[in-house]
């Protein structure tokens, strides 16, 4: 006997308390398809289930090939050092060269001696006939007799065969070399032609008077002062050595500056830079 039908409710009936009320008001047509479809759902979700528990063995694989590979890979990862090295050492000083023995020095060339020139022929003493019964006595006498019929001078032997003079002290007898005059008298000395720098002139009197002795009222004054001259003649620098005051000293220092003065020579003559011996500069009214 089929169940009675029941109407859902509408909107304005309150909701049934049975969640089954619907399924169970629903005719057997109804309640058929709804069979099925719960079936259909039911083996649907089964043939997931069904999967994924068949890919749970496959999903372990797959967590330990990764785990391999991960620890594969972390094993293989090298640390690398970024402090630098320690600088080389240095390297051994150089060991010293053997000393070398000096060469010998070459030899000497052998030098030829010259020939003592030959000393100068002497000439014969004019005597009176010696009585051969009568003793001659010579002591102290040093005539030095020859066969020449002059005396040649300088240094004589009997067998000396120079016609000039010889001055030479190693002259001989036996000589044969050539007689050399030796030089006479004394050697001569170069001259000195230096000179220290001076003022062209000592009278000065167009230097103008300072400022300040104007309006002193002074009208005479002596500056001591010194000057290092070119070799050009111009004042290189002037130092005032003793200076009175009231502007005479710049006054004696700007004049210096505009003089010519004569300069300094040295030993060969040749014009030099130096510095004059203090003088004055006298200024009068």
């Amino acid at each position: 006997m089929n169940a009675p039908s029941r109407t859902p409710a509408t909107h304005d009936e309150p909701y049934p308390v049975d969640p089954f009320a619907r399924v169970l008001g629903l005719d057997r047509r109804d309640r058929i398809a709804f069979a099925l479809g719960l079936a259909v759902a039911l083996g649907v979700h089964g043939t997931a289930g069904a999967r994924a528990a068949h890919s749970l063995p496959h999903l372990a694989e797959l967590a330990r090939s990764v785990r391999i590979d991960l620890r594969e890979r972390l094993g293989s990862q090298v640390d690398i050092d970024v402090t630098p090295p320690p600088p080389p050492p240095e390297p051994p000083p150089p060991e010293p060269e053997p000393e070398k023995d000096p060469a010998p020095p070459p030899p000497r060339a052998a030098t030829t001696t010259a020939p003592p020139p030959a000393a100068a022929e002497a000439g014969k003493v004019l005597t009176a006939e010696a009585d051969p019964d009568e003793p001659v006595d010579l002591t102290g006498e040093g005539f030095v007799t020859g066969t020449s019929d002059r005396f040649s001078g300088g240094v004589t032997a009997p067998s000396g065969k120079s016609k000039t003079a010889v001055r030479s002290t190693a002259a001989a007898a036996t000589g044969t070399g050539p007689a050399t005059r030796a030089p006479v008298g004394p050697a001569t000395v170069a001259q000195d032609l230096s000179r220290s720098p001076s003022p062209v002139s000592t009278d000065w009197s167009d230097c103008s008077f300072p400022t300040e002795a104007d309006q002193e009222g002074v009208d005479y004054a002596r500056v001591s002062i010194a000057v290092t001259v070119k070799p050009d003649g111009r004042a290189r620098s002037v130092t005032v050595l003793k200076d009175p005051g009231f502007g005479f000293g710049a006054a004696a220092r700007n004049c210096a500056l505009r003089k010519v003065l004569t300069p300094g020579l040295n030993r060969a003559g040749q014009p030099i830079e130096q510095t004059t011996a203090p003088f004055t500069v006298t200024f009068t009214r």
